[in-house]
């Protein structure tokens, strides 16, 4: 019994960029769809390529997945030696800010009632009232 093949060794780049364009191709039929200019079936038929496409990238390394049909590779990632000098001239103008002004509380003397501002050596008058 012959050994299967893996879809890696089985495709090559033309076999690729054929399905590349069939995803592409189905991607725009189902924008026709929500649009108004196809069918229900052909909005189906679109969705079973989308999907298999989809199917295969989820069984397929991580590592060594290419990118999204339509979509160039990925943009390498800048180096930490090279920044801006937007992000430059933020950094200095964080470290030259003055700080906030402090927002005062009002004291808490400010509440006090006037029978608690009495000396606590007098004693509070009794009522005569009898």
């Amino acid at each position: 019994m012959a050994r299967p093949v893996k879809r890696e060794e089985a495709g090559d780049t033309l076999e690729r960029q054929k399905r590349d364009e069939e995803v592409l191709r189905a991607n725009k039929e189902l924008a026709a769809y929500f649009k108004g200019d196809r069918t229900e079936r052909e909005a189906r038929a679109a969705l079973k390529i989308i999907k298999a496409f989809i199917r295969d990238r989820e069984r397929a390394d991580p590592g060594s997945l290419r990118p999204l049909p339509g979509v160039g590779p990925a943009a390498p990632k800048p180096t930490k030696a090279r920044t801006t000098t937007s992000k430059i001239r933020a950094v200095r103008k964080a470290a030259v800010r003055k700080p906030r002004r402090q927002v005062r509380d009002t004291p808490p003397e400010a509440f006090h009632s006037v029978e608690a501002d009495a000396p606590a050596s007098e004693p509070a008058e009794p009522d005569e009232t009898t």
